[in-house]
């Protein structure tokens, strides 16, 4: 019975964390829906950090900065990691207006992670050419 419970308490735990953070992406499509149609133009500040060699366990962290290139105002719908241990802490929720620009704060947990790392975080928002850009974290994780 007990294993039952604890089964089903995971269950709900990951349909709820999963069903929230849709919710927040649809609500942000429906909110900025004018933007979402007038795409723009971004230009990263780097595209891959190179975090170099850090021990297994040690928190990665690193901050990407951006600037909205085009014309119309920009709306990052979505930022995600490849994986869970690559983490988006912060970005920004709000229009960004031409010429000005953001920052994506972002997370890797080493833990587990011996080896040679590349990990994404992919940007979802109202951009040319394509709507989904990504920016890397690269390194080497050692014991």
């Amino acid at each position: 019975m007990k294993k039952l419970i604890l089964i089903a308490g995971i269950a709900l735990t990951i349909t709820a964390c999963t069903s929230n953070e849709g919710a927040n992406d649809e609500a942000r499509r429906t909110e900025y829906a004018k933007f979402l149609d007038s795409p723009t133009t971004i230009e990263y500040d780097e595209e891959v950090f190179n975090f170099g060699e850090v021990k297994e366990g040690e928190m990665v962290k690193h901050t990407f900065k951006f600037t909205n290139t085009g014309d119309e105002q920009l709306i990052l719908v979505n930022v995600n990691g490849s994986c869970g241990c690559t983490v988006p802490e912060s970005w920004p929720k709000h229009p960004i207006a031409p010429g000005e620009g953001g920052e994506i704060s972002v997370v890797f947990n080493t833990n587990d992670r011996v080896g040679k790392a590349q990990k994404s975080i992919r940007i979802e928002a109202n951009t040319a050419p394509v709507s989904t850009t990504a920016v890397q974290l690269v390194g080497t994780v050692v014991e």
